[in-house]
């Protein structure tokens, strides 16, 4: 599963899933994602999903022809392919595309102890 999470000077303030019928970005009724913004076209972009040769969900954003542009990682894209983290700018607006099977698993270092007191470290 995928969601798009809006975020205002690094505060999450929205959180769009993307299923697979999409996500329609834009200023009026009829997007799941309604930006009231002058820098937003009414029918701005859309996020479709479709199947790679191995199966797995694929995300790609469209521009539909906006007026001031779609950008992916501050670059401005007619159509890209999304990745985990990618952040998305829709006029002034900014999101971050999360595929959740696209993250990384973390893994837990192990902390050893030194010689000296108190000195702890981790070893890769």
């Amino acid at each position: 599963m995928a969601v798009l999470i809006q975020t205002v000077d690094g505060v999450v303030v929205n959180r769009f899933d993307v299923d697979v019928s999409g996500l329609k970005i834009g200023r009026t009724e009829g997007n799941q994602v309604r930006i009231d913004d002058s820098a937003v076209s009414s029918s701005h972009a859309e996020i479709l999903v479709a199947k790679d040769s191995t199966g797995r969900d694929v995300f790609v954003i469209h521009d539909r022809d906006s007026t001031n542009g779609t950008f992916v990682n501050d670059r401005k894209v007619d159509s890209q392919a999304l990745n985990h983290q990618d952040v998305i700018r829709v006029g002034w607006n900014h999101f971050t595309f999360i595929d959740e099977s696209q993250q990384d698993i973390e893994k837990t270092a192990e902390i050893k102890k030194s010689w000296v007191p108190g000195v702890y470290y981790t070893k890769d």
